[in-house]
């Protein structure tokens, strides 16, 4: 498929549609047709895959242009050269969106580079099916960088000024055992010094999400999508002023783990539903100040209470912009603060009634705690008394 006029090709051989014989730096030109900003031209690959050392270029011919990579062997891509969006004829680069349902592989010497914007898709055609998207190397997709795929690993750099991560496993990079904090995924604004971050877990098992932004973060994950958004709902907790009926299990869901780390700032974005939600222990860690800026976090899934299963709000400075700091969590599961925070807290506890249902009740003077997630974690991952360091105390933070 493509709208955009006459195609050009250099060091590869193109025959009518075919594209064949490819060389070591191969550039794939678009016509001078411009785009619309939906309309995309389509390159279907029988093995996706670039070596060390070489280099496919897609150059724009005429603004907003789109460019889909579609790998339809079957075998995963891998990226160990230069995957490359290029402006031409004065015009921007295309936004490229790479799509393989076998994965993604991107070695140490591996890059993907499309300042215009990039999508990374390795899902099979539904949201919860398809395969991983590994990144070894260094992928930047300028403006916005998404990621869709079963899991989201490696070490190396995903960049962007948006980060958009939609899947159904996890997004993390488990290679330092119980060190959770060393297990995040590396991401870093293209330009400027914040990451927006969308995430979108909505599988069908605990997840784990474990993110390290390097530069600000502003974190977006509410209980619902607004109109015209294309992903599946987040995985549900139960809402401030709803209920779980009698006789239903806690959600085979529950149990998951986030760790969202910032060097600079870390704030919360309301984006319409003034939430949060995250059915699992949630921990929020920043060099900076963390501002929750009035988004209610809501963790509340289970009623009898799990290890590291809490909230941790870990920075210098931890408040509200926006009222109060407003925390739902689970039952024997309280909500951390590593230094007193500059909002007052409200706190809330999932509770099971007398009638089998569980709905939250107030916890202003019971929830809050003094301690810090750091400590604690890294005392369990030493195989340390973790335990002997927690500090039992509650604490009203909120007021008589």
């Amino acid at each position: 498929a493509n709208p955009f006029g006459t195609v050009s090709v250099t060091g590869a051989t193109l025959v009518g549609h075919l594209i064949s014989n490819f060389q070591s730096a191969v550039v794939i030109q678009m016509g001078t047709t411009p785009g619309n900003g939906t309309a995309f031209a389509e390159i279907d690959f029988q093995g996706l895959n670039i070596d060390v050392g070489t280099t496919l270029t897609i150059r724009s011919g005429a603004p907003l242009q789109r460019v889909v990579l579609k790998n339809v062997s079957g075998a995963g891509s891998g990226i160990n050269g230069a995957l490359v969006a290029q402006g031409g004829n004065g015009a921007a680069p295309p936004f490229l969106y790479v799509a393989n349902s076998g994965g993604f592989g991107i070695s140490a010497t591996g890059t993907v580079t499309a300042p215009s914007g990039l999508t990374l898709d390795a899902l099979a055609g539904t949201w919860t099916s398809g395969q991983n998207i590994t990144n070894n190397g260094v992928v930047d997709g300028g403006s916005q960088l998404q990621l869709y795929g079963a899991n989201v690993k490696g070490g190396g750099a995903l960049k962007g000024d948006a980060i958009i991560f939609a899947t159904f496993g996890s997004a993390n990079n488990p290679v330092n055992g119980g060190f959770f904090l060393l297990n995040g995924l590396q991401l870093y604004p293209s330009t400027g010094g914040t990451v927006a971050v969308t995430l979108a877990a909505y599988g069908s098992a605990p997840q784990v999400l474990n993110l390290f932004v390097h530069g600000n973060a502003a974190v977006w994950m509410p209980s619902a999508w607004p109109g015209g958004a294309i992903f599946p709902p987040n995985n549900l907790v139960v809402s401030p002023g709803g209920f779980r009926p009698a006789g239903i299990p806690d959600p085979a869901y529950g149990g998951g783990s986030m760790i969202l780390q910032a060097t600079g700032n870390l704030a919360l974005v309301n984006g319409g539903t003034n939430d949060f939600v995250f059915p699992g222990g949630v921990v929020l860690k920043a060099a900076g100040a963390i501002d929750l800026a009035g988004v209610l976090v809501n963790q509340g899934w289970n009623t009898a209470g799990k290890t590291f299963q809490g909230v941790y709000l870990e920075a210098p400075s931890i408040g509200s912009s926006l009222g109060n700091i407003t925390l739902y969590s689970n039952d024997l599961n309280w909500v951390n603060f590593s230094t007193f925070p500059t909002a007052p807290v409200r706190a809330f506890t999932l509770l099971r009634n007398g009638n089998g249902t569980a709905s939250f009740a107030t916890a202003d003077s019971t929830a809050p705690h003094l301690n810090t997630y750091s400590i604690l974690s890294t005392a369990a991952a030493n195989g340390q008394c973790w335990t002997c360091l927690v500090n039992t105390q509650p604490v009203n933070m909120f007021g008589p």
